[in-house]
């Protein structure tokens, strides 16, 4: 009876050491990894037009999962996994933390549309839709039913203007307002109580839409920096042009309105992904200097390319363009 009680314990004992090593999941701590790879060609589909080509455009992310002692353990031996606090991240509700990843990602996409086209010089063949809300000041309780990423279509009975951003919150105070926003794909009424309080309201962003079926399938991934490769998707098979020449190109950055590529996060965890992916080419944000006396992800990207020896190459890019010049000059 002792010896079963003694191996009982011990079994006890296993277990609970299992469960806090493996599963228990530590509060506030977080762990920041290289994430998965998608291939931005499979991600942008083109209506009336087929991409059939061995090459890839790598979408590189990063991942984030909440630690356990053994993913601790993990983090700290591996260089290119990073800790970090709960309070470091998105200070909203877990709503709208939800919601400005998709809000995020979709202006990304409609972004990438819209450079895609001023690239190619087909900007007549775009659409304005409404206004994507991007951010709304919680502490306004008359805003409580609108919710980050809806897509203004009317206020009052009248469809939406690219001015009607400006004009927004001065209505706001004036009056009731009725809207009509699209949200997961279908359409609401709401009606915003007169607002009396000054101050910031909300901010957004113009959406629109492409004469020509485009669909962008973001896989599940959040945020913006997935922008510039989506661009060149687009780019690639709006125009019916092969830049990549079997290559498989990866790279990160936003893209911005007047065809920017924009300073990310997670550089060394997108160059090391974008590695063991064996690309060919990595694209990366430009900004700083050899010093470093400021941020800059191409020399960070460039540092962790020398610590892991990839024969990768570390392309810096200001805008679309470099991008696009790089890929037909050295196809």
């Amino acid at each position: 009876m002792k010896k079963f009680s003694k191996y009982f314990v011990i079994a006890l004992l296993s277990v609970v050491v299992v469960y806090f090593a493996f599963f228990y999941r530590i509060p506030d701590l977080y762990i920041t990894k290289p994430g998965p790879v998608a291939d931005a060609m499979e991600m942008v589909s083109v209506a009336d037009h087929t991409s059939k080509s061995d090459s890839e455009i790598l979408v590189t992310t990063v991942k984030r999962e909440q630690g356990t002692v053994f993913k601790l353990i993990r983090a700290l031996i591996h260089p290119y996994q990073n800790l970090t606090k709960e309070s470091q991240n998105y200070e909203t509700v877990k709503q709208d933390s939800r919601d400005v990843q998709r809000a995020f990602m979709e202006n990304s996409k409609q972004t990438a549309v819209m450079e895609a086209h001023r690239l190619a010089e087909k900007e007549k063949e775009l659409d304005f839709v409404g206004i994507r809300v991007m951010n709304i000041n919680r502490d306004v309780q008359n805003l409580n039913s609108l919710r980050i990423n809806d897509v203004i279509l009317s206020i009052n009975g009248e469809a939406v203007t690219p001015s009607a951003l400006a004009l927004l919150p001065q209505k706001l105070r004036a009056a009731r307002t009725e809207l009509v926003v699209a949200r997961e794909g279908n359409k609401q009424e709401l009606s915003i109580p007169r607002i009396t309080r000054s101050g910031y309201l909300l901010n957004g962003v113009l959406a629109v839409t492409a004469n020509e079926s485009i669909s962008i399938n973001s896989k599940g991934f959040g945020g913006p920096s997935a922008g510039a490769m989506l661009t060149l998707s687009v780019y690639q098979q709006i125009t019916g042009q092969d830049l990549l020449n079997g290559r498989t190109v990866a790279g990160t950055g936003t893209i911005e309105t007047n065809g920017s590529v924009g300073l990310v996060g997670g550089i060394p965890q997108k160059v090391y992904a974008a590695h063991n992916s064996q690309a060919d080419i990595f694209f990366v944000p430009y900004l700083g200097n050899e010093e470093g006396t400021f941020s800059t992800n191409y020399f960070e990207a460039r540092k962790v390319a020398e610590d892991i020896q990839t024969e990768m190459k570390i392309v810096p890019v200001g805008d679309m363009a470099d991008i696009i010049e790089y890929l037909e000059l050295n196809g």
